[in-house]
């Protein structure tokens, strides 16, 4: 029998009581595009492992129920076996690639399954172009930017042409046209060659015009399956989960209009036809960022003229940067993936140093420095947060900061609790972080980080893997930070900066091409056209309409109703 089955599915970890899902009965077609959200930590990621056999085969851990894949009993069948029916990817990259040359990641599954040379030189092309890295064939798979990484993993299991390809957040590190390219390239093989596909992602918006159905979980267990359309006629059981709908979806739920549509074209038709006397000229009070303030201090971040190369092969990927930053600031970096953005920031923690040029970070030249001297002062957190998590436990982690800055046991319980809190992981703890989600990994760094107190706060991607209500937990307390220190952060997530950063620096090819308001960036075609960026919803809808551009949905809405 083709397609998938759950019945009555528990699994618990290894040493784990809790399960961490529960009474999981579930059906997919063949050919259905599904898909799964849910808050983070929820059990989204370890639902996906049952496909293809990790769950349980190589986690250990408790299982009891079915998981039938293709008629396939995936307890009492081999991974190699499901292998070739499901293909996982992972949520880091970094976690499923292993080759060292791009083309060998992908060849690698093909000759597994003993294809003939020419076949398998023929998918790894047509792998390649799906995802736009024909040109990068030969590149190291460690010299990739993160989401360069997603698209070479995503293109290893396309190569394999399994029945189902489950995605844990495939487009997480990806910038937002990147993302719409691996997206379409995804509906695609469901349509056209009926593919399955089961796709995690927090981002709603990104995926809700391509599924045909959407699963929420909740603490381990189902608790909505329904039609797209159906589902997003009801914005109150996302909120409920901490969820984020698409802005159309969350702007016609506000003003009562039925069967919202999912894209903001369809919005424009269907607002044209209810509201026929719009007022072009009407201003629309603008809310400062949170916490926006209009005096900074002492400027903070100094680079002249900085370039920096990885291999001279490749040429550079800092190009001559220029940039202050100034105490109190909030400054969104955001550009296409492989602008320079996570180059930036590691000279900015002094981790990488000037090819040439000058970077100075609180009055301190970073070339004749070594890292350790900003102990305390500049906190930064990678894209990948397993890349500095070590300790046993949660505590240990936020605690191992201010232990090295010789605090009192006093004043380190105090940090640890505050930053624990801030980070809602509290209830953690005690567990390991490497057993924890990866949006709950994210939040574990940040929180180490945060415990420090430095003055100057880097991060990269800190949105990545994060549910609405985690995003705007984390963003809200460091907008209270701002009000003493600086931060710095890398993303692609155009509705955080619009409500956070107090300014926007936009990169490509390693050069800043754009820096200012992030209002006046998001409202310049060319700029976004450049850095692969898209606008927010409500100001396409607003655009459309002929009205005055409103960048948030309580905007719009006052635009259209007073």
């Amino acid at each position: 029998m083709e397609g998938i089955t759950l019945k009555n599915v528990f699994f618990a970890y290894p040493g784990r009581e809790r399960p961490t899902l529960q009474d999981i009965n579930l059906t997919v077609r063949p050919g259905e595009f599904i898909l799964l959200t849910g808050p983070t930590g929820c059990g989204k990621s370890t639902l996906l492992k049952l496909f293809n056999g990790l769950i349980p085969h190589q986690s250990g851990g408790k299982l009891t129920g079915q998981v039938i894949i293709n008629g396939i009993d995936t307890l009492k069948t081999d991974m190699r076996k499901l292998t070739q029916q499901v293909g996982l990817v992972f949520q880091n990259p970094d976690d499923q690639l292993f080759a060292t040359v791009v083309e060998d990641e992908v060849a690698f599954g093909p000759e597994n399954l003993g294809l003939p040379r020419e076949e398998i030189g023929r998918r790894i092309q047509e792998a390649l172009q799906r995802v736009k890295m024909v040109d990068l064939y030969q590149a190291g798979t460690n010299e990739l930017s993160g989401g360069q990484k997603q698209r070479v993993a995503i293109a290893s299991m396309m190569a394999m042409q399994p029945k189902v390809l489950a995605l844990d957040e495939p487009i997480s590190q990806l910038d937002p046209v990147g993302a719409d390219e691996v997206l379409n390239v995804i509906k695609e093989l469901n349509t056209s060659l009926g593919t399955t596909i089961i796709l995690v992602e927090h981002r709603i918006h990104e995926v809700a015009h391509l599924a045909d159905r959407i699963i929420i979980m909740n603490e381990g267990q189902v608790v909505m399956d329904q039609p797209i359309r159906q589902a997003l006629r009801d914005v109150a059981i996302f909120h409920r989960y901490g969820l984020r709908v698409p802005e159309v979806v969350q702007l016609f739920a506000d003003l009562k209009i039925p069967e919202p549509p999912l894209v903001a074209v369809e919005a424009v038709k269907k607002l044209k036809n209810v509201f026929t006397s719009n007022k072009p000229d009407q201003p629309v009070r603008t809310p400062p960022a949170k916490g926006e303030r209009k005096r900074v201090g002492e400027v903070v971040v100094k680079i002249k003229e900085l370039r920096y190369t990885y291999d001279p092969s490749r040429g550079e990927a800092l190009k001559g940067v220029d940039l202050k930053v100034q105490e109190g600031e909030r400054v969104a970096l955001m550009g296409n993936n492989g602008s320079g953005k996570s180059t930036l920031l590691l000279h900015l923690a002094a981790i990488l140093k000037p090819g040439s040029g000058a970077v100075e970070v609180l009055g301190e030249n970073i070339r004749t420095k070594d890292p350790c001297f900003l102990a305390g002062q500049v906190g930064i957190v990678f894209q990948n947060p397993d890349l500095m998590l070590f300790c046993d436990t949660v505590r240990d982690e936020v605690e191992f900061g201010p232990r090295n800055l010789k605090l009192s046991s006093q004043e380190i319980e105090l940090r640890r609790t505050k930053a624990l809190s801030a980070m809602t992981i509290t209830d953690l703890a005690e567990d390991s972080p490497m057993a924890l989600s990866k949006g709950q990994r994210l939040r574990t760094a940040v929180a180490s980080v945060l415990a420090m107190q430095p003055r100057l706060i880097l991060l990269d991607e800190p949105t990545t893997g994060q549910d609405k209500m985690h995003i705007d937990a984390m963003m809200d307390f460091l907008s209270k930070f701002h009000a003493r220190g600086t931060l710095v952060f890398c993303t692609h997530d155009v509705e955080t900066v619009i409500k956070y950063a107090t300014r926007v620096v936009v990169m490509n090819g390693g050069h800043i091409i754009a820096d200012g308001d992030p209002r006046a960036i998001f409202s310049s075609p060319e700029i976004l056209t450049r850095a692969a960026l898209k606008p927010p919803q409500s100001l396409l809808i607003s655009q459309g309409l002929g009205l005055t551009p409103a960048f948030t949905v309580d905007e719009l809405k006052e635009l259209l109703v007073g």
